[in-house]
């Protein structure tokens, strides 16, 4: 009896084994199938990851270019407002004086004219630092020359300790702006004279970092007053 059971609980075993078999092929088929469909999955959840960056920074970026050609049409506005091209040099210098007023200087005074030795309007910061300003009412780039005439008055003795400031309304050519920054210049070309304007910026050493949004809120505000410049009797707008 035990010789004819033996045989048979061998061929039970052997038919169990051979049913086991086929499982270790299920996960290699398995993984051939799945793979692809994977690699499909994750390449096109990718792309839809990519596709959505791009559709926000595309959007950012126009937000940006929005915001500042507003930003530009407000420095217009301020421009136009402060009537800067219907000056002549002299209004402009008393401009000049009224804005560093405004900022809290102290001792302004106009002293541009024959003999002024480069330079057009002084006065003190709140910190106590006296600046030499040389203005420039010009409808041309200004040149190297301009700018080293007011770094031989600042070398004079009247305003050898004076920080000095160049403002003009309109730009400092490549050779005049590196000329400049070679000798610690403060520059307030057109666009910064507008933010100036704008009070989106302040002369003194405390001078806060000119930014699109200070001017798109600056611009806004502008909109909304009616400022007058006493010295000068002239109306933004």
């Amino acid at each position: 009896m035990a010789r004819r059971g033996s045989p048979a609980r061998g061929r039970g075993g052997r038919k169990r084994r051979r049913r086991a078999g086929p499982l270790w092929l299920v996960v290699p088929l398995a993984a051939l199938v799945l793979l692809p469909v994977a690699a499909d999955f994750v390449r096109s959840a990718w792309m839809a990851l990519v596709a959505g960056i791009a559709l926000v920074a595309a959007l950012a970026a126009v937000a940006v270019l929005a915001a500042r050609r507003l930003g530009a049409a407000y420095r217009r506005e301020a421009l136009a407002r402060a009537g800067l091209d219907r000056l002549d040099p002299r209004r402009f210098e008393e401009l000049t004086a009224e804005l560093l007023r405004r900022d809290g200087f102290r001792g302004v005074r106009v002293v541009g004219g024959r003999g002024d030795g480069g330079v057009d309007v002084v006065g003190v910061a709140p910190g106590g630092r006296p600046y030499a300003i040389q203005c420039k009412y010009y409808t041309r780039p200004v040149g190297p020359g301009e700018v080293r005439d007011l770094v031989g008055a600042l070398r004079a003795r009247p305003y050898r300790d004076h920080q000095g400031v160049l403002v003009t309304t309109h730009r400092l050519s490549a050779q005049a702006a590196r000329t400049a920054r070679e000798h610690g210049l403060i520059v307030v070309d057109r666009d910064r004279l507008a933010d100036w304007l704008l009070e989106a910026c302040r002369l003194g050493p405390d001078r806060p970092p000119v930014s699109w949004v200070a001017r798109l809120r600056r611009g806004r505000a502008l909109r909304r007053t009616d400022l007058i410049f006493p010295g000068l009797g002239l109306r933004r707008g």
